[in-house]
């Protein structure tokens, strides 16, 4: 049993690490507003990293499905092409940031600090990042 948790954690680490630099397809609304979630992680993850992500897509996917200006782009910041968000943003560890484009143009970001609170608590993370997201948004 524990091998095989194992190695499902490997494979998630793998298939989420090996996809490089994504570009983002910005969904724009008719005021030519769009906002991506960036997830920033490093090549080795722990089970609370793979948490984060995983329960950051499961809210975009439920609530925000129907809102297409929202997307969600995980990164691993140890690429180099990556590299310059970990200044863009002030990274010191794996971040989920929300940004706010207009006509192309970033006009303000979140950096939703207090995930790591909530690493453990699929509820209470869902809660924490919705009620970011509702105020981010208005």
């Amino acid at each position: 049993m524990k091998y095989s948790i194992i190695f499902f954690a490997l494979i998630i680490m793998f298939f989420s690490c090996t996809t490089g630099t994504k570009k983002v397809q910005e969904n724009k609304n008719e005021n030519g507003v769009s906002y991506t979630m960036y997830y920033f992680h490093p090549t080795a993850r722990c089970e609370s990293c793979i948490n984060i992500e995983n329960c950051t897509k499961e809210l975009l996917v439920t609530k925000y499905k129907s809102n297409p200006e929202i997307k969600f782009v995980p990164l691993n910041i140890e690429n180099s092409e990556n590299e310059h968000f970990t200044k863009d943003y002030n990274l010191k560890f794996s971040s989920v940031i929300l940004t706010k484009q207009k006509n192309s143009k970033e006009e303000k970001y979140k950096n939703l600090d207090s995930i790591w609170t909530y690493s453990g608590n699929k509820d209470g993370f869902i809660k924490y990042a919705d009620s970011e997201i509702e105020s981010f948004i208005k």
